[in-house]
Order: C-alpha cells, then structure tokens, then sequence
C-alpha cells in the first residue's frame, strides 16, 4: 500500500512539473506575442497615420474636398486601430502581470482621475457626486486606476446626451469588504444582456454612436477577478447604470 501510494506521488510530482513547464511555454509565447503586437503591428500605423498628415499639410491646396475626406477618414481609422491595440495589450498585461495587493486609498485614487478627465466633465457639464472618505481597499494600486478610469470614461460616454449628466462615485464599508457604486444617468442597458457587457469586443450599441474599441469592461473584469474581487451591474434602457466593485478590505 505504501508502495502504490509513494508511486501515485512520483507520478504526481511529475504532472506538476510538466503543467507547470507547459504554462512557462504559453506565458513565453504570450509575452512574444505581446511584444510583437506592441511593436510590429504599432510600426506600420504610424508610418500610415504620419503620411497621411504630411499629404493633408503638404498638399493640402493640390487635394480636392473628396481626397481630404478621404485622408481624415484614413487617420480616424488607424486612430481607432491604435486604440484597439492598446486595449488588448492592457487586457493581455492584466491577465499575466504580478500583481502586488496593498492599501488604496479610494478616494485619493478617484480624485486623481476625476483631475484627469476634468476638461471632458466641464466641456459636457457633468456633475460629479464623491463619497469615499476614509475607504481604503487592498488591492493592486495600478489594477485599480485601470478598473476606475475605465468606469469613469465609461459614464462620460453613455451619459453625453443627458441633460445635465450626472456621476455618482460612492462606497460602503462592510465587515471583510468595501462595495464601490459607480452610477450614471447615460443610456443604460437592458438586464438581459448583463453577462455579455463583461465579455471582450462584446457591444450593445453602435461604435458609430459611441465611439469606443468593446474591450473595457472586460478589463475591468480580468482587473477585478485578478484581485479577488467582483463587479456587477444594474440597469435598465435609458435610466443610467449602476456599477458595483466588491473588494477585500
């Protein structure tokens, strides 16, 4: 019996070493892939975008109206690619990063952002509601600007056409966790389509609408999912949304 035992334990051993070589491999894998996107496919958009500038600056009296339209039509497109590709290498990043959890301060955080989103809320006159005073969460310091920077842009988006927007950032402090509500009065969305907001390249309305790559929220869910926490939504067609962030205090 000893002998069975010792043996299902060498073998054991083994198929761990194995998986752990074979997630090595794919981590390697990834990370080439990483930086061929970064780099390879970054080179040649810009080579694109940066000709195309020069033929609008340069030849700007030889181009009709047409041929004008056509070039701004060119840069608005490798624009959108090159936001694109900086998503999903933030989507890739948040999935393989190390992540180091510490005290955040919640509120430091949001002010920060809210700073650097300042001229898009006073240009669409947005009013921002803030309660977080003394919330701090454990969680990755970088991971967690990701998460809200994203939830900030996110409402400045669906809420462009309400009059007056609003942004409503606030937080409650249970015994072992904090819970974030993140609120809105944008377009909002309908329940049945709750799961599908958090999948990748996943849309519920029209990128010629709004504006955007489909890939934010779903690093807002790998974020939340890498530091031991959740998000969830509420929400109903035109009556904004509502989006809480459960993590460990």
């Amino acid at each position: 019996m000893e002998d069975e035992v010792r043996q299902l334990n060498v073998e054991l051993e083994e198929r761990v070493r194995q998986r752990t070589a074979e997630l090595a491999t794919a981590n390697k894998e990834l990370e080439t892939f990483t930086y061929s996107v970064s780099h390879d496919l970054k080179a040649p958009l810009r080579g694109i975008d940066g000709y195309s500038r020069l033929l609008l600056d340069q030849h700007h009296d030889q181009l009709n109206e047409e041929g004008r339209l056509f070039l701004n039509n060119v840069r608005q497109s490798v624009d959108k690619m090159s936001k694109l590709i900086e998503d999903l290498l933030t989507y890739s990043r948040m999935e393989r990063r190390s992540l180091q959890n510490q005290g955040v301060d919640l509120e430091r955080l949001v002010a920060t952002i809210l700073d650097e989103r300042k001229a898009d809320i006073e240009a669409m006159g947005m009013t921002v509601a803030v309660s977080l005073l003394g919330l701090s969460v454990r969680a990755d310091a970088e991971g967690m600007a990701i998460v809200m920077r994203n939830l900030v842009d996110n409402a400045i988006k669906f809420t462009r056409d309400s009059r007056p927007p609003t942004l409503s950032i606030r937080g409650t402090a249970a015994e072992k966790s904090v819970i974030l509500e993140v609120t809105d009065n944008g377009i909002g969305f309908d329940m049945q389509f709750h799961d599908r907001i958090f999948d990748i390249f996943q849309r519920l309305q029209r990128s010629e609408d709004y504006p955007g790559t489909g890939v934010g929220l779903a690093i807002v869910h790998k974020a939340m999912q890498r530091m031991g926490g959740r998000i969830w939504a509420t929400s109903s067609p035109g009556q904004g949304a509502t989006f809480y962030l459960e993590l460990p205090r």
